[in-house]
């Protein structure tokens, strides 16, 4: 039996009661009978914290750690970028580099109004602001594992701030990036 949640509800209930949202991420999992959930939820902890440590740091080549060999998608329209052509824009700090570390090189819309909000990279989002809680969470998709990184951001500088979420797979060689808002 196959699950469709919409993805707003999704993080919603991931916020709002994460024991819950755990214990159905791992009801979900297709790990064997007897092993460790515990461990799991552990491990997906320590990725949250991780990567959400590197973007907070301006880590690049931490980052690129989580990038596979076959890329990631980005943006709402889930643009496929290749591997070679993140590690692009991150050398010559353009593009994804701006989004995520950056936010003096990001292209942003003109604002005819005298407000002080204006775009900002998740860096920026991630570290100073106001409020910021992050969580993570594990599910199993079309039988792959994946792990589920959310952070809600408060930052009144910041437009379009809310919830920015990233989807890893898991692969044989680690928690990858599948995609990045």
């Amino acid at each position: 039996m196959k699950f469709s949640i919409p993805k707003f509800a999704f993080i919603t209930a991931l916020f709002c009661s994460l024991p819950v949202s755990m214990a159905w991420a791992q009801a979900k999992s297709s790990a064997p009978a007897g092993s460790a959930p515990e461990s799991q939820s552990r491990n997906v902890k320590n990725l949250e914290q991780e990567f959400f440590a590197a973007i907070r740091s301006g880590d690049t080549s931490k980052f690129m750690t989580y990038v596979s060999s076959g890329g990631v998608n980005v943006g709402p329209k889930a643009e496929h970028l290749s591997r070679d052509e993140i590690n692009e824009q991150m050398n010559k700090h353009r593009g994804l580099y701006c989004k995520l570390f950056d936010s003096s090189c990001l292209q942003s819309e003109i604002r005819l109004d005298d407000s002080k909000v204006r775009d900002c990279s998740y860096r920026e989002m991630l570290t100073p602001a106001d409020k910021v809680r992050t969580a993570a969470t594990e599910a199993t998709r079309n039988d792959v594992r994946q792990a589920i990184l959310v952070a809600q951001v408060k930052n009144e500088n910041c437009a379009g701030v809310g919830l920015v979420d990233f989807i890893f797979n898991l692969q044989s060689d680690g928690w990858k990036l599948f995609s990045i808002p």
